[in-house]
């Protein structure tokens, strides 16, 4: 059966690329909206955020999940 992914906070992604990309940090869950969203902080410098539905986070042809420190 299919399961949703799950994402919490402090849950650490990276974009897929060719090169050294930064690590992002789940901040914050907006469940409200339709695809939900989450509001990611770039780590190190938390003034650097994007914000992005689950879905997209999820795909693994744009985004990875990266293990904690």
């Amino acid at each position: 059966m299919f399961s949703k992914p799950q994402v919490t906070i402090g849950d650490r992604f990276t974009k897929v690329g060719n090169f050294h990309m930064p690590v992002w940090k789940v901040a914050r869950i907006y469940g409200q909206s339709q695809p939900p969203h989450v509001h990611l902080e770039k780590e190190g410098s938390a003034h650097d955020s994007i914000t992005v539905s689950i879905p997209a986070l999820t795909d693994t042809s744009l985004f990875r999940r990266v293990a904690a420190p």
